[in-house]
């Protein structure tokens, strides 16, 4: 705790998981129909990555994949109906629409949001509103506990990480400078440099 490192960079990240997750459930339970409450501290968790670009990056991937599947889920359900065969061609589709490279690896979200606004919410627009707005309740809860609960300082101790390869390659360096360049060379010490 008291050292900065990937260690500690863990365990507040798993911290602020645990405190997104709970407040975005909390809050989609008391604002949301409970059929979507569980979007909300899932989008959280994909919110939290490692630094802020990267949560960023993945919060707003996972905004485009829940909007092209539920736009998807939608727009098959009002045109053809809730079907077997409409269900294999949606699938079919949103696997399709989530290869494309601007979902990075959210691209599977496509397929599994499109799969419950259409089998849950039937396709229904008000059900996919709601979806919407659980998703974007937890990618806010997410953001907001990276930020505000013990931002990540990276850059500090990877420029130290940095600085101590530094030091040690230097004396290593001056080291075997000094035993090349001695008249007193040790061949048992040159050998051990090889390995």
């Amino acid at each position: 705790l008291r050292g900065a490192g990937s260690e500690r960079d863990a365990l507040l990240l798993g911290a602020k998981s645990v405190v997104a997750a709970m407040v975005a459930w909390v809050l989609a339970r008391y604002l949301l129909p409970l059929t979507v409450a569980t979007f909300a501290p899932f989008t959280a968790l994909v919110a939290l990555q490692a630094t802020v670009y990267r949560s960023l990056r993945e919060c707003v991937q996972y905004l485009l994949a829940m909007a092209a599947g539920a736009a998807l889920a939608a727009s098959l359900a009002a045109a053809a109906g809730i079907h077997g065969w409409t269900f294999g061609l949606l699938t079919l589709l949103a696997l399709w629409v989530g290869r494309i490279e601007r979902f990075g690896q959210q691209g599977t979200q496509v397929a599994i949001v499109a799969f419950f606004a259409f089998s849950s919410g039937q396709g229904r627009i008000d059900y996919i509103g709601h979806l919407a707005a659980s998703v974007v309740l937890g990618a806010l809860c997410g953001l907001a506990a990276h930020l505000v609960l013990a931002p990540a300082r990276h850059v500090h101790h990877r420029q130290q990480a940095v600085a101590d390869l530094h030091s040690a390659m230097s004396r290593r360096l001056k080291r075997l400078a000094e035993l090349l360049g001695g008249e007193d060379s040790d061949a048992e010490q040159l050998r051990h440099w090889p390995r």
